[in-house]
């Protein structure tokens, strides 16, 4: 049970330790070799001078408790809470004898080498020790604190930690005659993001534009989905085109298929009636059309689909426009896109809404006024020494 808690304790710490190269701080203190060194918050102790300093201060062969938080920062040991008081009064009261390093790079890295046979892992949940603190043939104790509970501030958490290390390390100090303990963190709680000078280059969106004769056409992607599966048509390498005044048939070359648009002219308006692809013309639910001299825009998906009697082939058009002119536009001056015609339309959802609400008031407001208009006030009173005035039923 020991062996598998060891196993289970270093893999995690292997994990951990080598998804981000961080710094957190490390304070030591209790029954330390070496002379205490003063702390250097300008620099960074390194992951070699971190080993040095343990080999240094845990060269006695004094039992050592490593407490290991989540998450830890400098900025957490002056946090304080809602009462105004320390998270750490504990390692305050401790800090003239103590090694306080700041910054330390890897600190779990160092920590793997001490994860032998003469190691014990516990954890420290919610519920208490996940498994009794083995004495035999144990110098190293690694606590990992997992006890968050919910709705508490990190303040209120700190302080937990800070009375939990104090009880530990007075218990241990009853069964051995040198303790030392260490308390860090496995990432830093406080991060500032680096921002750099120099920009990444945007890399340009995929889309499909072209000017054929008599044509424009853009669309922001096109998919297909067959029973084959579903996959974008890419490289659009132009098209050619086939029109008299009233169809038009345009055949627009992808480097993985090609597709066939046809359009229709009648009534002043141009429709674009259905796409052909494989051979096979797909048609759409939706109207695709516009006013002559107009383009079609439609910021939603246009879908043109058949099903038939094997499977169902479909082919979206996302943000499309596009124009057919029904003559000959090859020149030096391209034509471009007329005004658009949306599909959405003029009248949206939220507009008409917008618009029903705004009725409704005002049919209330100008129901009320009529009301307040037919009231009748009195404008003939009694007179004591005259005659009673006397009001019919009609009045």
């Amino acid at each position: 049970m020991a062996f598998s808690r060891l196993v289970l304790s270093f893999a995690l710490l292997c994990v951990a330790s080598s998804l981000a190269s961080v710094s957190v701080p490390v304070m030591l203190w209790g029954d330390l070799a070496g002379p205490s060194m003063k702390s250097n918050p300008l620099g960074e102790v390194s992951q070699s001078e971190f080993e040095d300093i343990l080999n240094n201060e845990l060269k006695d062969d004094q039992f050592t408790v490593v407490f290991i938080d989540e998450s830890l920062s400098v900025e957490d040991f002056s946090r304080k809470n809602s009462e105004g008081k320390t998270s750490f009064p504990y390692l305050k009261s401790n800090i003239a004898e103590a090694l306080y390093l700041p910054a330390v790079d890897n600190v779990l890295e160092v920590f793997h080498k001490y994860s032998d046979s003469n190691a014990d892992h516990v954890t420290l949940t919610e519920n208490g020790l996940s498994a009794e603190i083995e004495k035999e043939n144990v110098k190293y104790l690694f606590i990992n604190l997992r006890d968050a509970r919910e709705g508490e501030s990190r303040a209120d958490m700190l302080l937990r930690h800070n009375d939990f290390m104090e009880a530990m390390v007075s218990k241990l100090q009853e069964q051995y005659d040198k303790v030392a303990a260490i308390y860090t963190g496995e990432f830093p709680s406080w991060t500032i993001p680096e921002s750099h000078l120099r920009t990444r280059r945007a890399t340009p969106g995929l889309f499909y534009s072209t000017a054929l004769n008599g044509l424009r056409f853009y669309a922001k992607d096109i998919i297909i989905t067959s029973k084959a599966g579903e996959f974008n048509l890419t490289g659009l390498s132009g098209g050619t085109t086939n029109f008299n005044e009233t169809i038009m048939q345009a055949t627009l070359n992808f480097s993985n298929g090609s597709l066939i648009l046809n359009f229709e002219s009648k009534s002043g308006y141009w429709f674009l009636d259905s796409i052909t692809y494989n051979g096979e013309e797909l048609t759409t639910n939706s109207e695709v059309y516009a006013i002559l001299g107009f383009s079609y825009r439609c910021g939603q998906n246009a879908v043109f689909s058949k099903l038939n009697d094997t499977e169902q082939t479909t082919v979206i058009f996302r943000d499309l426009k596009v124009q057919p002119f029904f003559k000959e536009t090859n020149s030096s001056d391209t034509p471009q896109f007329g005004d658009s015609f949306n599909c959405v339309g003029f009248f949206s959802v939220p507009i008409w809404s917008g618009l029903f609400v705004t009725f409704v008031m005002l049919a209330i407001t100008f129901y009320g006024i009529m009301m307040m208009l037919d009231i009748r006030t009195m404008d003939r009173f009694d007179d004591p020494k005259g005659k009673t005035i006397t009001i019919n039923a009609v009045e």
